[in-house]
């Protein structure tokens, strides 16, 4: 004989098992606050088809080797519905009392007459004291009347009720007033005769779903029972981005709440290992963003963050915040030294502003342009002569700077090409190949000018001859017989990029010669 070791089953569901007739305690069991919450959202899709009709709900499942109706595990047609009687009053479909199974699905139900009726039963003392948890889900409900019979029965309950009731609808309380639109009150009502949050109940949220743990983390805070260490823990091992940045937004809340420097200290070297290690960039910038505006970082934190992190937004960003804050002024000479070139240009634009405007013309030889732009219209503010500040610059060409060279063309005066054009035999390599390109950049040098240059000693200074001459193929094919390999195949990849993307004629024979090659 043969024995398949098949895995435990459960055909059917509380809902269904309520729908069968079964008690409360035997189609639920202890009822975790999950339970409660998925038997309700099942039951109130699956009576939808008798308040809409025409709507009928119906799928199959795998039952064994063979495919079953889900009508045929519960046929929820014969769930109590509402039914008008005469006088225009009408009654849920119940027996007479009512089981607790109807009442409890009643509670579910996607008519909201029927789920007041149900709640009506207070009144006559028929309702079942093992259906208090859906009573707490009805006081978030969407239907004002149901809603108020809810939270009158939950005043009467809770009032009269020791703390061990509290402490079983607590977790429950929690998700409710989370995921529901009026569940806050039912949080409240729970969460503020306990005045904390249940050592179990946090336990059993942090360690729960996705929407459990966020509940969990949310509630916490507001209550004061979280430990940062615990917050942390969520912070840095979650799996989902969503939890991390709730777990590390609320662990500096905690932190700041301390008021201790240790773990506003540790707290810190924890964050910035955050922001290095997260898998998620977009949830760096987040949790960034959140430790700015508790002021959880000082200036000295921003400053290192906008020089030095990897992460190109985060550096950005700090660098915003460091010249928002009221104290930005004392970080500016860290900024001035970042590598970021953004970071340099924005701490150049805020020289004047701190009373600095003197040191400007120092950053007019930057080596990015977009530094150099910014210094330029700080000083044209001041009237400042930019023009004559670069001529005397390059007039010298033992002390000549190639950053000078390049801002001198940048002023866009054709003349100063008279200047420039003794800079392309300078001894340095950086300087000749800075004067060709602001030669190209004034229109002073020609296309036929350029290559002599691919013969140069210096790579750089090839490199750049060889750009300018990408749109000139026949230029270059003369280039094919050069004595470097370096130029030869150069020429060879800029010819094949020409003959592939072709976007205009060749600049010094035409459209015939672009073609011909």
């Amino acid at each position: 004989m043969t024995t398949y070791g098949l895995d435990p089953t459960k055909l059917y569901a509380p809902s269904e098992r309520l729908l069968h007739g079964k008690g409360v305690g035997s189609a639920i069991g202890a009822g975790e606050a999950e339970d409660w919450i998925r038997l309700d959202s099942r039951v109130h899709w699956a009576t939808c088809s008798n308040v809409f009709r025409g709507w009928k709900s119906t799928s199959w499942i795998r039952v064994g080797f063979r495919s079953v109706n889900t009508r045929e595990i519960a046929d929820w047609r014969q769930a109590p519905y509402w039914q008008e009687g005469l006088g225009g009053t009408g009654v849920p479909s119940w027996s007479l009392p009512p089981t607790e199974s109807e009442i409890a699905l009643c509670l579910c139900h996607g008519d909201p007459r029927v789920r007041a009726a149900a709640l009506a039963l207070d009144e006559s003392a028929e309702l079942p004291a093992s259906v208090l948890p859906l009573v707490l889900i009805r006081s978030a409900d969407t239907d004002d009347r149901v809603r108020t019979l809810a939270r009158t029965i939950l005043d009467r309950v809770l009032g009269d009720s020791d703390k061990a009731l509290l402490d079983q609808l607590a977790s429950l309380a929690v998700l409710v007033g989370t995921r529901r639109r009026y569940g806050t009150w039912a949080r409240e009502a729970v969460l503020g005769r306990l005045g904390a949050l249940p050592d179990e109940a946090l336990t059993y949220l942090l360690t729960n779903d996705r929407e459990s743990r966020l509940a969990g983390l949310e509630v916490a805070t507001v209550y004061g029972v979280l430990a940062v260490e615990q917050a942390w823990a969520l912070a840095e091992q979650d799996r989902d981005e969503g939890v991390r940045a709730l777990g590390v937004r609320t662990a500096i809340r905690l932190a700041l709440a301390s008021g201790q420097q240790a773990v506003l200290d540790d707290a810190r070297a924890r964050f910035f290992a955050h922001l290095d290690n997260d898998c998620a960039y977009s949830l760096r910038l987040n949790t960034f963003t959140t430790a700015v505006e508790t002021g959880f970082l000082h200036v000295n934190d921003l400053s290192t963050l906008a020089a030095t992190h990897r992460y190109r937004k985060i550096r950005r960003h700090a660098c915003a915040a460091v010249l928002a804050h009221p104290e930005g002024d004392v970080a500016l000479d860290r900024l001035l030294s970042a590598r970021d070139t953004f970071v340099r240009s924005a701490a150049v634009g805020r020289l004047r502003h701190a009373g600095r405007g003197d040191e400007l013309p120092r950053h007019l030889t930057d080596l990015s342009g977009g530094v150099r732009a910014t210094a330029c219209r700080e000083l044209r503010v001041e009237g400042y002569d930019l023009r004559a500040h670069y001529q005397a610059l390059c007039a010298d060409p033992a002390t000549v700077v190639p950053t000078a060279v390049l801002g001198l063309a940048e002023q866009g005066h054709p003349e100063d090409a008279t200047l420039l054009h003794p800079l392309l035999r300078h001894p340095h390599a950086r300087v000749r190949a800075r004067a060709l390109s602001a030669l190209r950049m004034l229109d002073a040098l020609p296309d036929d000018a350029l290559p002599p240059f691919a013969d140069d000693p210096d790579p750089g200074v090839r490199n750049t001859a060889l750009s300018a001459l990408r749109g000139t193929p026949c230029l270059l094919r003369d280039l094919l017989d050069s004595s470097r390999e370096d130029v030869r195949a150069r020429v060879e990849v800029l010819l094949e990029r020409n003959r592939i993307y072709r976007q205009g004629a060749c600049r010094c024979c035409g459209v015939a010669g672009a073609l011909a090659y």
